[in-house]
Formats: structure tokens, sequence, C-alpha cells
């Protein structure tokens, strides 16, 4: 697969070069995980873009779900501004 070419970054203006990355989307109340998206990710500052095809491949598959290529379990905390 051929590398895509991304502009500078839009906030700080470095380059940004495609990296395979973890998605993860919240979509109808429940969280998804999308392992090896390709991604733009500025090599400054960390933010990440993701090409327009790439994001709708991801929203098709929201759209059509399959079995999932693994599940993972995740502890979910509430936030309390007490603990330090």
């Amino acid at each position: 697969m051929m590398k895509k070419k991304y502009s500078d970054c839009f906030y700080c203006g470095v380059v940004v070069e495609e990296r395979l990355m973890p998605r993860e989307v919240r979509w109808e109340g429940r969280l998804f995980v999308f392992e090896n998206v390709p991604m733009g990710v500025c090599t400054q500052c960390g933010e990440k873009f993701l090409v327009p095809q790439v994001a709708k491949s991801i929203d098709s598959m929201l759209q059509r779900p399959r079995k999932p290529t693994k599940t993972l379990a995740v502890p979910v905390h509430e936030y309390k501004s007490d603990v330090v």
C-alpha cells in the first residue's frame, strides 16, 4: 500500500508523516477500536489527521458491523476531583 502525502500540520506547521495507528471511535454509545489505521501524524505536536477516504471507510464499517478481530475489556473510572 502506497503512503499518502499529507499537508503540513494545520496546528503547528511541521511535517506530517503517515503511520499505522489505532483509532478509537464512539458510535451509538459504544466504543470501537480500529487497529492499523493509516493516518497522518505531526512529527512535532503529534496531532493526527485522517484522509476522507479512510474516515468514510471507518463509517461504513460501523454501519455494517462484522465480527471483531478481538474484544478488549476496558476499565472505566469516574473522575473525582478530590482524589490526589
